[in-house]
């Protein structure tokens, strides 16, 4: 059977049917997929039927409550989307090009690489390509991972969260990242000789358990002895959470390289207090054993070729 799909699956799988299998999976309703797609409830019922005859296996579950990806349809549908978002960025690059246009980037950077090395590299591109569009995204490296990984991004500039991704992605190292506990200034413990014993009673707001930053915190305490903090909002947006932390008495830990001016206005202050060791190193990240674009490439390149 795999050697009759690998022969045939090129000529006859459509766009449509992938389209149409990930609006049944995001609806679980064969007549809102079917409506999303401008076809009948009878047609889309046929061409489901149509994909798990081709593929000789059962992609969906019919149930009273709803529709359900069986194994094999997980399966489908991870390609499906990485396929569908390739051809949505095909359209918005020819557009661009149509345009007059140098195509377009989209690139993913964990919030403390994005202000150190992001924006000399952009600038040096944009020399070269001035036309180029050049898309930035700041998240958590597990959140960005799975943009990647799903064609959304074309480059990440962020760390492992898992070992199962190395599998995935390629990764080349270009810096550590140092971390400091923030607080706003005039807070209660700016002067105070404090511990962890102590913090971890105030307020926080912290990134997701999921993150890289998270685990380093989260660290430290069990090295310490320390129960983690009770009172913790998560977000993974570096403003929101500086925002937070200036209107409250709330603690918070963020890069150091994203601190930097605002250490320097006295808007924001470092606790001297140190948790563990720096994040290990973040480096560029792309999808394994796929061919770079001349865009991807050149811009890695300048990447490599700065000194942090």
């Amino acid at each position: 059977m795999a050697g009759d799909i690998g022969l045939h699956v090129k000529s006859w799988m459509r766009l449509k049917h992938l389209a149409f299998l990930v609006a049944l999976d995001e609806s679980r309703n064969m007549h809102t997929a079917s409506r999303q797609l401008n076809i009948s409830q009878p047609a889309g019922s046929k061409m489901l039927k149509d994909i798990e005859a081709f593929l000789g296996m059962l992609l969906f579950t019919r149930d009273p409550g709803g529709m359900e990806p069986t194994e094999a349809g997980l399966c489908v549908l991870r390609y499906a989307r990485r396929l569908l978002n390739d051809t949505d960025r095909l359209v918005e690059e020819l557009a661009s090009m149509q345009e007059g246009g140098q195509g377009a980037l989209a690139l993913g950077s964990v919030p403390g690489a994005a202000p150190v090395i992001l924006p000399k590299a952009i600038t040096a591109l944009k020399v070269h390509r001035p036309r180029l569009a050049v898309s930035l995204f700041e998240n958590s490296s597990d959140r960005l991972l799975v943009d990647l990984e799903y064609k959304l991004l074309d480059v990440v500039i962020g760390r492992f969260t898992e070992y199962g991704q190395r599998h995935l992605f390629d990764f080349r190292p270009l810096g550590e990242e140092p971390v400091a506990v923030v607080v706003r200034q005039n807070h209660p413990l700016c002067h105070a000789n404090v511990s962890l014993q102590e913090v971890v009673k105030w307020p926080w707001v912290l990134h997701p358990m999921t993150s890289p930053m998270r685990g380093l915190f989260e660290e430290a305490l069990a090295e310490a002895q320390v129960p983690s903090p009770r009172n913790v909002i998560e977000t993974t947006s570096t403003q929101s959470s500086l925002q937070l932390v200036a209107s409250s008495d709330a603690l918070s830990v963020q890069p150091c390289s994203v601190m930097e001016t605002s250490f320097s206005q006295g808007t924001f202050v470092s606790l001297p207090l140190k948790i563990g060791k720096p994040l290990g190193y973040y480096g560029v990240m792309t999808r394994k054993g796929e061919p770079l674009s001349d865009i991807v490439e050149e811009f890695i390149d300048i990447l490599m070729s700065q000194s942090f």
